[in-house]
């Protein structure tokens, strides 16, 4: 009998903490609201926004969205400090850039907003019938009014992910490959130009051994005449001295010796 209470009381005990603990479950759940505001806006105004934009872009043709994407552009640039302007320049660009891969449009899936600081992110997924897509819209909490940021981005598999970053890898490493090559050939290079340098100035100095003997001929014949004059000028002064006349009267010939 006494395990028998005993048993009846633990039970008692286990029945009691579960009712306690499913009274903490609804109260948690009864504090909780369901209208939680997002800077003054309901989760259910910002859908209605992002469907509402959503659906304009949506039944827009390709040269409209070009249209609208040039005339933003070219206010963008006259007005560079407007950021309104250049949200919207983005936001069409990316329509004009993803709509020709995504197919034709289907509907709206879910919806979720987001809030990490001051910064509230609603995104909103396009279905089209090639791939689903993202409209992901940018507010200030201080500021719901105008967006800070509007993007539409196509929804990609784990394995295009994958694919698209193993692409992008194997570029990095293609430039990094062709740099290393051309970092190389320029090193190579500085050891070919003194070896250059030294050809050139080996055929510069052998140019110039072989036109110096003509110089030094040419250059010889004044050499001996100037000499012929020094002899011919001491042997005057002396024939002078000797005899008293003088060495205007005195006529010097050449004599040719005949071999």
């Amino acid at each position: 009998m006494s395990q028998s209470k005993r048993g009846n009381l633990m039970k008692k005990k286990i029945s009691v903490i579960f009712a306690l603990l499913a009274c903490l479950c609804l109260l948690a759940s009864c504090g909780q609201t369901t209208d939680q505001t997002y800077g003054g806006k309901t989760a259910d105004d910002l859908k209605t926004e992002s469907v509402g934009l959503g659906t304009q872009l949506a039944a827009m043709s390709k040269s409209d969205l070009q249209k609208y994407y040039k005339t933003y552009a070219t206010q963008s640039s006259a007005d560079p400090d407007n950021d309104e302007l250049k949200v919207y320049k983005e936001m069409f660009k990316n329509f004009v850039d993803y709509t020709p891969e995504l197919g034709e449009f289907k509907g709206f899936g879910d919806f979720k907003v987001d809030k990490a600081g001051k910064n509230i992110t609603t995104t909103l997924t396009m279905k089209y019938s090639k791939r689903d897509a993202t409209f992901v819209m940018v507010f200030k909490s201080y500021n719901m009014a105008k967006p800070t940021s509007i993007n539409f981005n196509p929804v990609y598999t784990l394995g295009e992910t994958m694919g698209r970053a193993a692409l992008n890898c194997v570029m990095g490493l293609a430039i990094v490959f062709v740099v290393l090559i051309i970092i190389c050939l320029v090193i190579y290079a500085f050891n070919i130009i003194p070896y250059l340098q030294k050809k050139h100035e080996a055929n510069k100095a052998q140019e110039s051994g072989e036109t110096a003997p003509a110089a030094e001929t040419v250059e010889a014949e004044p050499s001996a005449e100037e000499d012929s004059e020094e002899l011919i000028a001491v042997i005057s002064a002396a024939i002078s001295a000797a005899t008293g006349a003088s060495t205007d009267s005195f006529v010097v010939r050449s004599i040719k010796r005949r071999y």
